[in-house]
């Protein structure tokens, strides 16, 4: 690690990589130019002034543009040190160094390079909630004429001291009261390791079970691996359920950490196409589209009501049934005519149904409509 080397922001959870360069000037994140002070004159006179000749006849040479930091846990931050010279007949400065993910901004003292004098770039990778092999670019700006860009590369293979898996808790969809039941798999690598605790923000809807799964093989490693079973209650509602878990365990170096649940629960009524497609209109031509709203179950239901709120449309909105006699299979149609200007036509019509938990059911339109 290099001594006179400030880092001025700490590196974001999302670990990418930050760039410290030694005897170099500040280098924001947002990728600005490298504010030139007065200890970093151009070389040239003692005024600072540069000789017209040499202007851009520097040229940064590294000795190495790539380097792997070999495998690494996700808590480790491994630091890599590019090392350059200025070769060319002129002065060379760095105007800017931009990391590929733009998450990091560090402070600098040094951007000009007379020819013959060397440096060097320190590179952190930051692998936190990364997992196998990563690569990450960073692109160093100067003022040369030649190349004036260099694109520098970390590499690195990093394993999580604890496995999460999955990363995110999706249920396959299910039928309104069927429930279900999904597991996350939280692995650690020594023989007492332990999940102590793991609750839901939406204890309603989701329930959570530990289960001590013993020892399990990964590759040439033996792992701890604890099952966090999460079971999706038979009594919510038709919809979209998005909930946190917060999950505890006795490993110091991962001690709490949050995995994301989604859950969607479908209910007895089904649409056919499952929204109503308008396509290109211009301004006052006619719209008639229609779609079938079923029943799963095949159970007769009733519709009450079909209306929507958009302006873009003058449109009346019915809905009968295909069979009197079953009426559990309904079109449901808006006819009318295109009366305003909607690029992006996105609306809902709205349903009222008698089908329990359904009662209220949305249909999405969209389309576009432009001026005549």
């Amino acid at each position: 690690m290099i001594s006179n080397r400030r880092i001025a922001q700490a590196f974001s959870t999302l670990g990418m990589v930050g760039v410290v360069a030694l005897g170099s000037a500040s280098i924001a994140q947002d990728a600005q130019p490298v504010k030139q002070t007065t200890a970093t004159k151009a070389v040239g006179s003692e005024s600072g002034a540069e000789p017209a000749s040499l202007k851009g006849k520097g040229n940064l040479t590294f000795a190495s543009k790539s380097q792997e930091t070999g495998v690494i846990f996700d808590n480790e931050n491994p630091t890599l040190s590019f090392q350059f010279k200025n070769v060319g007949l002129g002065p060379v400065t760095v105007t800017n160094i931009k990391p590929a993910c733009g998450c990091t901004a560090v402070e600098l003292t040094k951007t000009t390079y007379a020819p013959g004098e060397s440096g060097s770039i320190e590179v952190i990778f930051d692998p936190k909630g990364k997992r196998g092999a990563q690569a990450r670019n960073i692109t160093v700006f100067t003022d040369q004429e030649n190349n004036p860009t260099t694109t520098l590369m970390v590499r690195s293979f990093v394993k999580p001291l604890v496995v999460v898996e999955p990363a995110q808790l999706v249920f396959k969809p299910s039928q309104k009261g069927a429930g279900a039941t999904a597991d996350l798999h939280v692995k650690g690598r020594f023989e007492d390791f332990k999940v102590t605790r793991a609750t839901t923000t939406d204890p309603e809807v989701f329930s959570v079970e530990i289960i001590d799964n013993g020892e399990v093989a990964e590759g040439d490693e033996i792992l701890y691996d604890r099952i966090i079973r999460v079971t999706l209650s038979k009594d919510v509602k038709p919809e979209s359920y998005h909930s946190e878990l917060s999950i505890r365990t006795n490993d110091p170096e991962k001690p709490i950490f949050s995995v994301t649940t989604y859950a969607q629960v479908h209910g007895d009524l089904r649409m056919t196409p499952v929204r109503m497609t308008l396509g290109r209109l211009v301004v006052g031509d006619e719209v008639d589209i229609s779609l079938h709203v079923r029943t799963v179950t095949g159970a007769p239901f009733e519709i009450t009501s079909a209306n929507s709120n958009t302006v873009a449309l003058d449109a009346e909105y019915t809905f009968e049934p295909v069979d009197p006699e079953v009426r559990n299979d309904w079109i449901v149609r808006a006819k009318g005519t295109a009366v305003n200007v909607a690029p992006r036509f996105n609306a809902l019509l709205h349903l009222v149904t008698n089908v329990k938990d359904e009662e209220q059911a949305t249909i999405q339109m969209y389309g576009q409509i432009r001026r005549n």
